[in-house]
């Protein structure tokens, strides 16, 4: 038996900057700073997590190009920006000219688009070839890792749609892409080849210009297979002042001909159209901050949050919550019942409440069974077993945040997908589980995991049986408004009767005084630490406690000092813990939500890169750049909640 085993992350040496984006069917992940598209990716219920698009090193799945002369101009100094926080556009020059490439995923489309604008900028006429090229080596599923789908790959020529259809076939097909472009395939060039390389079949598109209008179907395996390489290309003369555009449209689907028809969609819409319509639609959703700065950090964040941590299938089109769409993160394309409820879940509350009524629908029909378990896959079952309290919780606090906020509480009679009864039905469930967790003498709840998935010593845990507390406070409201007086009145002395017990158990002499202790055993001997994502600091955000109550402050004085052994000071300082030893970002968004030295933990988030902006599990100390946990989408949501709380406090 080896109790005490940890999965702990690896910590990231890569130096390559992303810039991501997508929407609820596509998510691109891995745009690169030359704006190439690495890879892209859909969520996919059969296949119980992601299937990914992949290029290979020398040759992205997507990148623009731009020639003179027959030799391809390199853009070495390329400046980015996000249209409404969220769209990624590049702008760079040379040789007289400007590129300016855009990448957007219209809200509700299953697809993206990808602008490409060349303004002549020079005094003399340029003769241009330009256009994508790609490259596809293979599919890859991912459940927290990525692995090769055996199967096969094919890509030909539809004339039908006129777009390039591109297929994984693993048995029937499994998924599917499809390009076509703002200007008719037989007026441009075009190629595809198994055999030439990313250059040459540039070359060879350029030179197939107005040639022949179809090939032969290009196969071969996924698992091990040669690239299958494909082009679009334009010649163009540009004179000074003047300029060129084109708009490549791709499409994904469970196979190609939904792809390909999706593709003519959103060409019939039109990408100027789809532009305007995507950017009002973030537009309809900011919320409005005085600090500009700042203001970008948090909506980048809570679209990041939006968009990542959940999403629609492509073979079913169901919602479903995970950790993160991108491979990057480690644990990515799996549900967590703690990071969709506690962490992703406020910051979609604050944008959509739509999206959110949906998400708890989910909670309460495909992850209700499962939801204690420390990671389930994408349909609910379980992924990775292991029982979790706070987990159990979730799902409970969540609706009383719903409810509160939107007084819908007709959502309480609704029926959760994934065949599950009613949402009420649920809580009954969720009390159950709850009540089988409460040891009959101690009046206090355990656990076998802690909140950072790893094995407890203590199992009374005084931040989960605070989350306890907090489920048995919503257990009450959702009772009271059944009319249920009596499971009211059981819910709340329940509470009452916990609450008194960690006050008088989970109290303990500490260096600055009185102070809660992280854990009791079962002779309630207490164990005094803290965890970042389930910290004692979050007594206060829950009620639990006031914020000047004298042992919450001696506790929290605690956390943040040197006596605690995991806390790591240096510029961008922290608290963290031993699954990840270096500062966490979650516990800045604790200050700044909670007051505590507020300007000092905005201006960490002004100041730290994190992953490129957006939250990662840990920074390094010292250059606050992403140490372990990369596009942590989950965590980006209650960073973005926390500043747009701390922003509007004032």
């Amino acid at each position: 038996m080896n109790a005490g085993k940890l999965t702990v992350p690896d910590e990231l040496r890569e130096s390559v900057l992303y810039y991501p984006t997508g929407n609820e069917y596509v998510a691109l992940p891995l745009i690169n700073e030359g704006g190439a598209v690495e890879s892209f990716n859909v969520l996919h219920m059969g296949s119980k997590g992601m299937v990914e698009f992949y290029g290979i090193a020398s040759a992205p799945l997507l990148a623009p190009v731009v020639r003179i002369g027959g030799r391809e101009v390199e853009f070495p100094d390329i400046h980015w920006e996000r249209l409404d926080h969220w769209i990624p556009r590049f702008v760079a020059q040379r040789c007289g000219l400007q590129v300016t490439g855009t990448i957007f995923a219209p809200p509700g489309h299953r697809g993206f688009i990808y602008s490409l604008r060349i303004d002549n900028v020079g005094e003399k006429p340029v003769a241009l070839d330009w256009g994508w090229r790609g490259a596809w080596l293979e599919a890859r599923q991912t459940i927290y890792r990525s692995r090769p789908m055996y199967g096969r790959r094919t890509a030909w020529y539809d004339e039908w749609t006129d777009t390039l259809a591109f297929e994984l076939s693993a048995g029937p097909a499994t998924a599917g892409f499809a390009v076509g472009a703002s200007r008719p395939f037989p007026g441009l060039g075009w190629h595809l080849a198994k055999a030439a390389s990313p250059g040459a079949a540039f070359q060879n598109a350029v030179a197939r210009r107005r040639g022949p209008g179809a090939d032969s179907p290009v196969r071969d395996v996924n698992d091990g297979g040669r690239p299958i390489y494909f082009a679009i290309a334009q010649e163009d003369l540009v004179e000074p002042g003047a300029h060129v555009e084109m708009d490549l449209y791709v499409a994904v689907s469970a196979e190609s001909d939904g792809a390909c028809t999706t593709v003519v969609d959103l060409q019939r819409r039109g990408a100027r159209a789809l532009l305007e319509r995507t950017r009002a639609w973030l537009r309809e959703r900011a919320r409005a901050v005085s600090d500009e700065e700042l203001g970008r950090r948090m909506h980048l964040n809570l679209w990041f949050n939006y968009f990542f941590a959940a999403g629609r299938t492509i073979d079913t089109e169901e919602l479903v919550l995970v950790t993160s769409r991108s491979p990057r993160y480690y644990v990515s394309a799996a549900f967590w019942s703690r990071d969709a409820f506690l962490w992703s879940f406020p910051g979609v509350l604050l944008i959509d409440p739509e999206r959110a009524r949906e998400m708890v629908l989910a909670g309460f029909g495909r992850y209700l069974r499962n939801a204690a378990e420390h990671s389930l896959y994408i349909d609910g079952t379980v992924l990775y077993p292991g029982f979790e309290l706070d987990e159990l919780c979730a799902p409970l606090i969540a609706l009383e945040q719903y409810v509160r906020a939107t007084e819908d509480y007709a959502v309480l009679e609704e029926q959760g997908p994934g065949g599950a009864g009613r949402v009420i039905d649920g809580v009954g469930y969720l009390e159950k589980r709850l009540e089988e967790q409460r040891h009959p003498d101690r009046n206090l709840y355990g656990t076998f995991l802690s909140p950072t998935d790893d094995p407890v010593t203590h199992p009374y845990l005084t931040y989960n049986n605070m989350i306890a507390w907090r489920a048995l406070r919503a257990l009450a409201l959702l009772k009271r408004r059944r009319g249920d007086s009596l499971g009211e009145w059981r819910a709340n002395q329940q509470a009452v009767q916990l609450r008194e017990t960690i006050r008088k158990h989970a109290v303990v002499d500490g260096v600055n005084g009185p102070m809660f202790a992280w854990a009791l055993d079962d002779r309630r001997r207490a164990q005094v630490l803290d965890q970042p994502p389930g910290s004692l600091q979050l007594l206060a955000y829950y009620g639990f406690c006031d914020l000047d109550d004298p042992v919450y402050i001696n506790t929290v004085n605690w956390i943040h000092s040197e006596d605690n052994p995991d806390y790591y000071p240096g510029r961008f300082g922290a608290p963290g813990c031993e699954h990840a030893p270096h500062p966490w970002p979650l516990m800045k968004a604790y200050d700044v939500l909670l007051g505590r030295e507020t300007e000092a933990g905005l201006q960490f988030f002004r100041d730290a890169a994190m992953d490129n902006g957006i939250a990662c599990e840990t920074v390094d100390r010292d250059t606050g750049r992403v140490k372990t946990g990369a596009a942590f989408a989950t965590a980006a949501g209650f960073i973005g909640y926390a500043l747009y709380r701390a922003l509007v406090r004032g």
